[in-house]
């Protein structure tokens, strides 16, 4: 569980350079939604630490037979995962938020064509097809949103066989089967997502504030 702490710290020290940058270059009022995105993310990530740094301690003093250790880890991926639905759901909400904002983006219109509801995945096709984030980036932010998906809705089971690569992790599906990663997939794919969202909140931001 070391490795997960070391990306955990490493992941709580971007989120908050992360949220001290939009406060200082683009926040414009007390609260502000951009950057209190970035806070509550850095807020449940120092939850996700003291959490796991508990179970790290605790096991450390205890006599853990080796076949009982699947169900420890099992248990830091549930806390992690969790930091992970919670962030996408933090960004979301402030992507819907943002694309209100920035009304000559045209951002709203497009990811609007066709349906009642607003939502994450609609909001980065339109970006991409409007050219405020490449290929590649969108190509990260579908296979993140399809395993939130999966995580939230299908209980982490796979509806399809494919092997993700995403900051440096590989992650493969079958049909039907539980995904599968190291411990620290989840830590990981959140960070992952943070950097995608904080690119994209700068792009649009720099184009129209």
């Amino acid at each position: 569980m070391d490795a997960v702490l070391e990306e955990l710290n490493v992941f709580l020290a971007k989120a908050k350079v992360y949220a001290e940058k939009i406060d200082s270059e683009i926040a414009d009022r007390e609260n502000d939604f951009r950057s209190m995105c970035f806070w509550n993310v850095y807020n449940r990530a120092v939850l996700t630490k003291e959490v796991v740094t508990f179970y790290n301690t605790t096991w450390k003093s205890m006599d853990i037979p080796v076949d009982l250790g699947p169900e420890f880890t099992e248990r830091i991926v549930t806390v992690t995962r969790d930091m992970f639905v919670d962030t996408v759901s933090s960004i979301e909400k402030a992507a819907k938020d943002s694309v209100k904002a920035y009304k000559r983006s045209m951002l709203r219109e497009k990811s609007m064509e066709g349906r009642n509801y607003l939502y994450l995945r609609n909001i980065i096709a339109a970006s991409a097809e409007m050219s405020y984030i490449s290929k590649e980036d969108f190509q990260e932010w579908e296979d993140i949103l399809v395993m939130r998906n999966l995580v939230t809705h299908n209980n982490s089971v796979a509806d399809r066989s494919k092997v993700f690569e995403i900051n440096g992790l590989k992650l493969s599906m079958r049909p039907n089967r539980m995904m599968k990663g190291p411990p620290v997939t989840f830590v990981k794919l959140t960070s992952r997502v943070l950097d995608l969202f904080f690119e994209w909140l700068m792009t649009i931001d720099e184009a129209f504030s």
